[in-house]
Formats: C-alpha cells, sequence, structure tokens
C-alpha cells in the first residue's frame, strides 16, 4: 500500500471522490486532472494511520507551477478526502 498503488490506480481512473473535495476543487479553481496529475507524481509530506487505512497527504505541481495538497484514504480503491493548497490549514 502506499502512493505507487495509488497512483497505478488513478491512472486507470480507480479511486472515488468524496463530496467534499469535489466541493474543494470548485472553490479554489482546481480540476480533476490536476488533482489525478499530483496524485500520480506529487509526492508523500504526511501520513497517518486510521481504521480502515492509512491517509496520505500528497503534494504534486499544478500546470502553472501552483502546488496542490490532496488527502487520499488508502483503501482497496482510493477515496480523495480533500483538496487545497499546502499553505492552507485543513
Amino acid at each position: 500500500m502506499g502512493r505507487k498503488r495509488i497512483a497505478k490506480l488513478v491512472e486507470t481512473g480507480d479511486y472515488e471522490m468524496t463530496r467534499h473535495a469535489y466541493d474543494q476543487m470548485i472553490a479554489r479553481d482546481i480540476f480533476i486532472k490536476q488533482v489525478e496529475e499530483a496524485l500520480i507524481n506529487g509526492h508523500v509530506v504526511d501520513k497517518w494511520p486510521e481504521r480502515g487505512g492509512d491517509k496520505l497527504a500528497i503534494v504534486g505541481e499544478r500546470y502553472n507551477g501552483d502546488d496542490i495538497k490532496v488527502i487520499v484514504k488508502d483503501t482497496e480503491i482510493p477515496r480523495i478526502i480533500t483538496v487545497c493548497y499546502p499553505y492552507e490549514v485543513d
């Protein structure tokens, strides 16, 4: 389990996104392709255990050079919990 497995699943479109994550993307003008790219090419900046699977904070670069942070739960089908900018408080 981990970022590489999540990246492979995201590449094939095998992931879920919470309504909260979707709403945060809209509010921040972040597109789904940018979230996918962050999960595929980004790096883990934080990880914490939770029942049912670890949560990972992954930071990746947007098309304009800005970074975004994606919180994803590492379950059989990865679940995107929220999307924000790294300098924002979750």
